[in-house]
């Protein structure tokens, strides 16, 4: 029984490791997926800022050749006030080449006005791009690193299967029931250790006459505050 009850606490070892390692696996997509997400998120508020900036561009493109456009009116309006013949004429003249110079004097202005804005979101677009080349090096070195580590949790995982595997052959069928079954009736862990008459399982305190049977180790003992099987573990 010595014999039979090693086996079960080495296979309840590997298949907390086991369990363990499954965890982990489940995991690491998850970080992966967060991480890729909180990447193309960065991403995206680049293009924003990058649209941003060519409507800007576009704007002041077309502010350019409106202003072209009206400089070249107020030229020919100009040229007309040379051949009016009548001071009707030649004020109506007047007044129209006033109407063109104010217009495109605003129309400078906000030229200029573009021009500050452009400067200042080309400078934030360059370091937004420059932030997000970094980002990007830092978030395929991570993928690298995640994909590297999930391929030998699976390996590690397969091992463990093996291992659990191999062992329970060695261990009776009757002993494997009952170990399957107290399993899934306590979370998962079917065998603990035991020491100064406190299950490790559930920390409650076992009968001394128990306790004493216990480290004789003569035969499958089970906690009566729990149902998992115990076994002493001398700690000196």
């Amino acid at each position: 029984m010595k014999e039979q009850l090693a086996l079960l606490i080495e296979l309840q070892k590997m298949e907390s490791t086991a369990g363990g390692i499954a965890a982990k696996k489940k995991d690491l997509p998850v970080r992966m997926a967060e991480r890729e997400a909180k990447f193309k998120e960065y991403r995206a508020g680049v293009e924003i800022e990058r649209a941003k900036l060519e409507e800007l561009r576009k704007r002041r493109r077309d502010k350019d050749n409106q202003l072209r456009t009206g400089q070249e009116t107020l030229k020919r309006a100009r040229e007309r006030l040379l051949d009016v013949k009548t001071n009707k004429e030649y004020q109506s003249v007047l007044k129209e080449i006033e109407t063109f110079e104010t217009r495109n004097s605003h129309m400078e202005d906000e030229i200029i006005s573009l021009l500050e804005e452009l400067d200042l979101l080309e400078k934030e677009v360059k370091n937004g791009e420059e932030k997000l080349e970094e980002q990007n090096r830092r978030y395929e070195e991570e993928k690298a690193k995640m994909t590297e580590e999930l391929s030998s949790l699976v390996e590690e995982l397969d091992v463990c299967t093996k291992k659990s595997g191999e062992i329970k052959k060695s261990i009776s069928a009757d002993i494997l029931r009952k170990y399957e079954q107290i399993k899934k009736n306590a979370r998962g862990v079917a065998v603990v250790s035991c020491w100064k008459e406190i299950c490790n399982g559930c920390h409650m305190s076992i009968p001394p006459q128990l306790y004493n049977e216990l480290q004789k180790s003569v035969a499958l003992v089970t906690c009566p505050n729990c149902s998992r099987i115990i076994y002493w573990e001398n700690k000196k």
